[in-house]
């Protein structure tokens, strides 16, 4: 298992280059078959599900992330959010130490973009109310690596995407925005990024997804890379949308929901006041000054 406070961004092999336009059958299909023979790193069932969003605090709903993986430890069930942001940038570790963030901050902020630190690993990212934030905190297992949730995660999404008629891959892009080997990709198009942070005793795993207003992430991400001094391939930004015309965050939102109720039971829960004061707790944490 990885070493305690562990900060994981991404670690397999690249996946060849993916269509798109799978069937809606076709997916309920791939759905039928991760239900039947779960994965290893597959959270233990009954999965609570938590579905609150913080949108008008953009940096309140990233510390409630931190707020779960700290929680997680106290609970044997695991806990899986699907949240709908507002126009948020995250910046990851590395970011922070390069000459152009200040710079690169105050250009998120004129494009309307909320600056936040991230609670995973990983590199700068944009994501607004055209996206799906989603994780799952866990309790520690010490027979579940970093690399078999990561495989559960991405086979989730993978699995959500094909409802919705999008054959989607796994693996690195060139010149993508957050490059890793745990980015989805269809049409040559990086739809999804993952990241993760273990404790000693919880994990926490998570992803953005942008169904719709792949442009205006466009536009951000090449002002902030330009100055961050990183590189990017404006054609590998873009969105669920341009892959399946006319389809919804609430679409999307609905086959991720769908998908994870195929692998077990599923329960929701409200937000509750405890929670929510552990994020108020350690939104310093993620707010960028």
């Amino acid at each position: 298992m990885a070493a305690p406070d562990e900060i994981a961004a991404e670690p397999l092999a690249r996946v060849a280059e993916s269509g798109r336009g799978a069937s809606r059958a076709a997916g309920a299909a791939r759905a039928d078959v991760g239900a039947a023979s779960p994965a290893a790193g597959a959270p233990a069932q009954p999965t609570r599900l938590l579905t609150a969003s913080l949108a008008r605090d953009p940096v309140l709903d990233v510390a409630l992330g931190s707020a779960l993986l700290e929680t997680a430890g106290l609970s044997a069930v695991p806990l899986f959010r699907i949240g709908r942001p507002a126009p948020t940038f995250s910046f990851g570790r590395l970011d922070r130490i390069l000459p152009g963030f200040p710079a690169a901050v105050a250009t998120a902020r004129e494009h309307g973009f909320a600056p936040t630190l991230r609670v995973g690993g990983g590199r700068a990212a944009a994501i607004h109310d055209g996206a799906i934030s989603f994780g799952i905190a866990q309790p520690a297992d010490p027979l579940s690596t970093t690399g078999e949730r990561f495989e559960w995660l991405a086979a989730l999404v993978l699995g959500a995407l094909a409802r919705v008629g999008v054959v989607a891959q796994r693996g690195q892009l060139p010149d993508e925005y957050c490059p890793g080997d745990w980015s989805l990709h269809a049409g040559g198009i990086k739809l999804s990024g993952l990241s993760q942070r273990v404790k000693r005793d919880a994990t926490w795993t998570e992803g953005l997804l942008l169904v719709t207003g792949g442009a205006r992430a466009r536009a951000v991400l090449e002002a902030v890379h330009a100055q961050l001094a990183l590189p990017l391939d404006p054609a590998t930004v873009g969105a669920v949308e341009d892959l399946t015309p006319g389809v919804t965050v609430d679409d999307v939102a609905r086959a991720l929901r769908d998908e994870l109720s195929a692998r077990g039971p599923v329960s929701e829960i409200p937000l509750d006041a405890p929670t929510l004061a552990i994020a108020a707790r350690l939104r310093g944490r993620h707010e960028v000054g």
